[in-house]
């Protein structure tokens, strides 16, 4: 009898989380170094809640916020996002760089938009054509058939051609890389992990079958990149998940303030001042 191939875990899927947004930063070309993600859930002044495609530090000081959008970019897009840009000034006390992954040609989207005189949000947009990523694809199946060794920048279009192709055609370019991946010449060992977990988390994404799913799983030896995910990273997962649990007490704390600052009538107690003062220390 064969096996079952059991869905990702909840381990395993915090590291694809990982894995994808780290190289994701590398094949993107975006500035600075990868250092640490941060909690998606943001906090308006308001109280209203929001959530970030992505929130990450770089090693330079930076926070990025990556965002991917199907449709067009509005203005009221940019609205939404210079919110993300606000809290993470406020929250982080970090410079915030956006950039935003298009499946439309952002050639006549709003190049600015302007929260204050003084910060205005101009986003970078970044945007694949559909004819490039085929190329890609195809470049990539011809390359593992003929059992050619890969380049980095190859071996990363493995995991990240089917994340940004189209939806009608991802479930079939993903199956397909699927079914070859074990053949792909991939020599750095934790290169080869990283994009096994990111693939098996578009397989996840891209293929609705649950069967399929399984033996596309049982193909890319989803069971062996866990356990190298195991035995190779654990001391590495110890630290994200401190860091996590630091970034969301500084999360909770910024926002009992604001539910206690909104519930008083009169802003000008010493109570009031108090916690006013403690908010601007978050700047």
């Amino acid at each position: 009898m064969a096996s079952k191939i059991p869905h990702v875990n909840d381990r395993t899927l915090k590291y694809s989380s990982m894995a994808l947004c780290r190289r994701q930063h590398e094949y993107l070309g975006l500035p600075g170094e990868y250092e640490s993600r941060y909690p998606n859930e943001v906090v308006f002044p308001n109280m209203e809640s929001g959530r970030v495609d992505e929130f990450y530090s770089i090693k330079e000081g930076i926070l990025i916020n990556l965002e991917e959008e199907s449709g067009k970019v509005s203005d009221k897009t940019l609205k939404k996002i210079s919110r993300y840009r606000t809290f993470g000034n406020f929250v982080y006390s970090k410079p915030v760089y956006t950039a935003i992954i298009c499946h439309k040609d952002p050639k006549n989207f709003p190049k600015e938009y302007e929260i204050t005189k003084t910060d205005i949000l101009r986003p970078d947009y970044i945007y694949f054509p559909q004819d490039e990523l085929w190329a890609k694809y195809e470049n990539l199946i011809n390359k593992i058939e003929q059992k050619e060794k890969l380049s980095e920048r190859e071996i990363l279009d493995i995991a990240f051609v089917p994340k940004y192709i189209s939806k009608k055609d991802a479930p079939f370019m993903t199956e397909n890389l699927a079914r070859r991946f074990k053949d792909a010449k991939i020599e750095d060992k934790r290169l080869r992990i990283d994009v096994g977990s990111i693939l098996g988390a578009m397989i996840k994404r891209n293929v609705e079958d649950e069967t399929k799913q399984n033996k596309l799983m049982e193909m890319i030896g989803m069971n062996q990149i866990k356990n190298d995910i195991r035995a190779v990273f654990k001391d590495e997962f110890m630290e994200i998940e401190e860091e996590n649990l630091k970034l969301k007490l500084e999360r909770d704390n910024l926002k009992n303030k604001l539910q206690e600052l909104n519930s008083m009538d009169d802003l000008n107690t010493p109570q009031a001042k108090e916690l006013i003062n403690s908010l601007i220390l978050l700047l």
